[in-house]
């Protein structure tokens, strides 16, 4: 018999002590990836379940409260929610911050703070404290160093669209898509979820400046949890 998505979310082992919950299966693929080519701690990554769960950061009080179902739950020392800031980010941090409560996990008051558990909890809002954006913010960065002549044309695309006046969230998930679509031979239709797999161009390099705090925080995480106790 077909296994449902939800029994599948229940059942998965949780294959590490460290948990980043995200908002969707793109920031999921990318910080899978962004821990394999860094040699970053390994973390059990995940985001709220389609057909489930609400979708982005309107998901994270069910999944934080399905993972508690899961194998091995008992073994996790350590949460890290992730989010990102769009045009507000002490709205969006107060709403993550929110949801890690009603779940009945420790609540960091600001981010990047380790709270003790069992299990320690951080919220890591992107592209960084205080900063307005998301995940597609530090792409474009990266994209913008390694690719600037297909940058430069994603802009003179936006501005020939009208894109412009859209929310800078929209305009760069625009441009994002735009530049994939021209750089990615391989696949022009491929998404965040896959871009880093089946040979694909590097379109965005993780080993660029511009996840290097998303980096070191993963990095120093354990030593972290330890100083919260």
């Amino acid at each position: 018999m077909a296994t449902t998505p939800h029994t599948f979310a229940l059942s998965e082992d949780i294959t590490s002590s460290r948990v980043i919950l995200c908002e969707g299966t793109g920031d999921k693929s990318f910080f899978e990836n962004l821990i394999a080519v860094r040699g970053l701690p390994d973390f059990y990554v995940t985001c709220p379940v389609f057909d489930i769960h609400p979708g982005g950061r309107g998901g994270f009080e069910q999944r934080l409260r399905s993972l508690r179902l899961q194998p091995h739950f008992e073994h996790v020392q350590g949460v890290i929610v992730v989010s990102d800031n769009d045009a507000d980010p002490n709205s969006s941090f107060q709403a993550v911050r929110k949801s890690i409560h009603d779940a009945e996990y420790p609540a960091p008051n600001r981010p990047y703070v380790v709270i003790p558990g069992p299990p320690a909890t951080a919220i890591m809002m992107i592209p960084g404290q205080g900063k307005n954006g998301q995940l597609e913010t530090l792409c474009l960065e990266a994209i913008r160093d390694t690719w600037p002549i297909h940058f430069q044309c994603a802009e003179a695309y936006g501005a020939c669209a009208g894109i412009e006046t859209w929310r800078q969230g929209k305009q760069e998930r625009a441009k994002l898509r735009a530049l994939i679509s021209h750089i990615c031979e391989q696949d022009p239709n491929s998404s965040l979820m896959h871009l880093w797999s089946g040979g694909r161009e590097l379109v965005i390099p993780l080993d660029h400046a511009s996840f290097d705090d998303a980096a070191r925080f993963l990095q120093e995480f354990d030593q972290k949890i330890q100083n919260a106790r």
